[in-house]
């Protein structure tokens, strides 16, 4: 699993796409089939967040994994919404996970 918490925006952004890769390429090594990215921590997001999460997907893909992001706050989803990509990151928002239920 990885976990995203604190801000995802610009300036984060290098930093966690590289975290990221570096995660997909140990699942990847593992055998792995899935990688789940929990976004329920996030405080804050921008359209970075998005482009992470895309480049994640395109990297995934490619390696034949499956990316399962879940807990993602509404902000995010109403980004993937806005830029009609929420069916490309199957993004669930956090509102929809029982156990992870916050206002």
């Amino acid at each position: 699993m990885l976990t995203l918490s604190g801000p995802l925006t610009q300036l984060e952004a290098p930093r966690v796409l590289r975290e990221g890769e570096a995660q997909l390429g140990q699942t990847r090594e593992a055998g792995t089939a899935t990688l789940r990215v929990d976004c329920s921590g996030l405080s804050q997001v921008d359209s970075s967040a998005l482009a992470v999460l895309l480049s994640w997907q395109r990297t995934a893909q490619s390696a034949g994994i499956a990316l399962d992001i879940a807990g993602a706050p509404e902000a995010l989803s109403n980004l993937a919404m806005l830029y009609g990509v929420e069916s490309l990151l199957a993004v669930v928002p956090a509102s929809a996970e029982h156990h992870h239920a916050r206002h």
